[in-house]
Parts: C-alpha cells; sequence; structure tokens
C-alpha cells in the first residue's frame, strides 16, 4: 500500500492506493473527487509534475526571469530538467506566456516566461522607480535585516544582541487584558 497527498487541487486529500496483480489494477481510498483516483493511478504508474523556476538574462536590471513548463512532464525528468535550464540565458524582450525552451529534456513541453518583466514598457517604468539596479550593485548591497529593531543594532558587528525579555512580557499583559496578541518572534 502506498500513501501520499493529491495534488490536483487545494483540498489535498490523503489518498491511500492498493496495488493488486502487475499494477494495472488499484484500489483508491480517501479521494474527495474523481480527480483524485485519476492523480492516484497515473501517480503509481507514471507520475507527472510541473517546474517552476528561474533563468538567467543578459538585462543587467533583470537578472532572473521567472519561468514554467506549459504542461506537466515525467518527474523522472524534473532533474534533467533543471539542469538545462541552468544553461538558459534569455537575451530577448518576452512577454509572458512567450516560449522560452521547446520541448525541455526531450519531454515534448514547452518552458514559457511567467512575467512581463523583460517587455520594453515594464523594464521602462521599472527603470523610473528606481527598481532597475544591476544585480552587482544589489549583490554589493549585503544582507539587510529589516526585522530587527533599530535600537538593537550594535555598532559592534563582534558584539552579541540579547534578548531581555521585556518586550514579550508586555504582550502577555496585552494578552491578558483581552487585547490582540501579537506576533511573537
Amino acid at each position: 500500500m502506498k500513501e501520499f497527498y493529491c495534488l490536483t487541487c487545494p483540498a489535498g486529500c490523503f489518498l491511500s492506493v492498493v496495488e493488486y496483480g502487475g499494477g494495472d489494477d488499484v484500489e483508491v481510498s480517501g479521494n474527495g473527487c474523481e480527480r483524485g483516483e485519476i492523480f492516484a493511478k497515473t501517480e503509481i504508474s507514471d507520475p507527472m509534475r510541473s517546474l517552476t523556476t528561474t533563468v538567467r538574462t543578459t538585462f543587467p536590471g533583470v537578472p532572473v526571469l521567472p519561468v514554467r513548463t506549459d504542461g506537466e512532464i515525467p518527474k523522472t525528468k524534473i532533474m534533467d530538467a533543471v539542469h538545462v535550464l541552468s544553461n538558459v540565458v534569455v537575451g530577448s524582450e518576452l512577454n509572458c506566456g512567450d516560449t522560452v525552451l521547446e520541448n525541455v529534456a526531450g519531454t515534448g513541453v514547452n518552458v514559457i516566461a511567467t512575467s512581463d518583466i523583460l517587455t520594453p514598457m515594464r523594464r521602462s517604468i521599472e527603470a523610473n522607480q528606481g527598481n532597475n539596479a544591476p544585480f552587482s550593485d544589489v549583490l554589493a548591497m549585503g544582507i539587510t535585516n529589516y526585522n530587527t529593531p533599530a535600537d538593537t543594532v550594535s555598532e559592534n558587528p563582534d558584539e552579541e544582541f540579547h534578548d531581555t525579555g521585556e518586550e514579550l512580557e508586555e504582550e502577555d499583559e496585552t494578552q491578558e487584558a483581552g487585547g490582540r496578541s501579537h506576533i511573537r518572534r
């Protein structure tokens, strides 16, 4: 018996599949709809998946472009497709839905752009808003922790930050007094 979650809809039914004989005859339980049974049978014989990832571009302000397959590919071909896509560099302007790569990893499925970020109009709008910084500038900026309150940032980077817990006590008092609870760290 094999057990897994159905991926055909947000319900995510927990399926139990029992194979009889050579795998042609299967019994599926736990599915909330007919699609779950179809998914379970396909998952046992030939699992398929959609692939969503990014590819590099030659545009300095847009170093990567989000892409996806326009259909499902065999699960066994996912890593082959990722390897092929790691070598793809987009050098032309594309609209959402335009083909980036045909027949990825010999599956017969195309990879398409999922963003209009490389269209001339979109790139000019972002350049005017200042969001089109060269990728090398973005890397040089380093990492900033926006979740740390400004008064807890030390001038000495070697000094450790120690939480006193005072803030948490205040939140507990607010919650006990019937106030709204806050997200805690």
